[in-house]
């Protein structure tokens, strides 16, 4: 088991805050700093050749780290500058069936997804139904998965109540009638290990913004390697083909690997960072990562129960990581209120979202508990 406390050092801002915000934006660690720094340095001391000596080199050791995070084979996956970008190429690029139309996507997943298939033309999309407002069964989106279902596209983690999908068993439905299958992994990549090829899904996207700590510009995303060579992006860049520093105008020859996902020039300061988190994680390893988590969360559940405050949280510990939210009038007002006093959260309409870092001490946990109990407590009664 790791060494959380002697893990806490690696992250300055702890020592500042009660951090319940990791999956927002996980606080940087000092490799992360580091990381940044030499970026800045490799830069202004070698100029354009940081390219060949540097950049592109460290450009392929974060994919090799992206793919050793997914356990997906070499090849498979690429680089993107945010998750909303690598569901745009993956919405235009995927061989969808032909002659089918409609994409299933769960009334709880995250807008982006949403917003990726109603802007297309020819696409019908249909929203899956919460029955509880907290999760989605894998029946309730097989049940709808019918001749007319191209896609399946939905997140492992529910990013406003911590519920974690049976995406096996999506996948295993969609594949069962012929759909293909693509989930979104933002919300669980560092927090819940991830095998993409036990999952069986056709598509899988991610980013190092949260719990890896990486910030921001650093996503990434996976192919079923068999797809790969009918994946056809309608939005590309020259180092999506096969040999770029070709500089071919007239013919496109696409990347035989997941490459020809990628688009233009990388953002390399960003992706400095990001193999940073990607490092460190891997290091302290996702399950320990997920146990801790699934304990701090755990012990959040019961202080809300203890207090009468509503939650939208599975109870089941394996059914959930990371998230707890609580019912809140004006969450907005807390948010601020509890910064003010030290202890940094999220709000989401009618709720606060608490997602502790999993470096957090115990009796951060409980102070930040009381401050928060307290200012949810106090805006219900005004």
């Amino acid at each position: 088991m790791s060494d959380w406390e002697a893990l806490r050092n690696e992250f300055p801002l702890l020592d500042r805050y009660v951090y319940f915000n990791a999956c927002s934006l996980g606080p940087l660690p000092l490799r992360g700093k580091a990381a940044l720094a030499k970026y800045a340095q490799d830069w202004d001391e070698q100029g354009t050749p940081a390219w060949f000596t540097t950049w592109l080199p460290l450009l392929e050791r974060y994919r090799e780290k992206v793919g050793e995070l997914l356990n997906a084979p070499a090849g498979s996956t690429a680089i993107a500058p945010s998750v909303s970008v690598a569901l745009t190429t993956l919405a235009s690029g995927l061989p969808l069936p032909p002659g089918r139309h409609t994409v299933l996507i769960g009334e709880l997943d995250f807008p982006t997804i949403g917003h990726q298939f109603l802007s297309r033309p020819g696409l019908e999309v249909e929203f899956v139904p919460s029955e509880d407002g907290m999760t989605i069964s894998p029946e309730a989106f097989a049940e709808r998965i019918d001749s007319r279902t191209a896609l399946v596209a939905t997140t492992h983690l529910f990013y406003t109540t911590g519920y974690l999908q049976d995406v096996r068993a999506i996948a295993d439905a969609a594949h069962a009638a012929g759909a293909l299958c693509l989930i979104d992994g933002y919300q669980t990549c560092g927090c819940v290990p991830i095998d993409v090829a036990a999952m069986d899904c056709d598509a899988f996207t991610g980013g190092c913004l949260k719990w890896v700590s990486g910030g921001p510009g650093n996503a990434f995303l996976y192919v079923r390697p068999s797809l790969i060579p009918q994946v056809r992006p309608q939005g590309t860049g020259w180092f999506a083909t096969r040999d770029p520093f070709s500089f071919t105008l007239r013919e496109l020859t696409w990347a035989d690997d997941a490459r020809r996902l990628e688009t233009g020039t990388w953002a390399v300061g960003c992706n400095y960072a990001g193999l940073a988190g990607l490092e460190l994680v891997l290091e302290v390893g996702v399950a320990n990562i997920q146990e801790r988590l699934r304990d701090l969360t755990g012990r959040i559940l019961e202080r809300c129960d203890e207090a009468g405050v509503k939650t939208f949280t599975p109870r089941e510990r394996s059914r959930r990581c990371g998230i707890v939210t609580l019912e809140c009038d004006r969450p907005e007002e807390v948010e601020a209120s509890l910064h003010a006093e030290g202890v940094i959260v999220d709000s989401r309409p009618g709720r606060v979202r608490l997602s502790p870092h999993w470096c957090v001490t115990e009796e951060e946990l409980e102070r930040g508990m009381d401050l928060v109990l307290q200012e949810v407590q106090s805006v219900s009664r005004s």
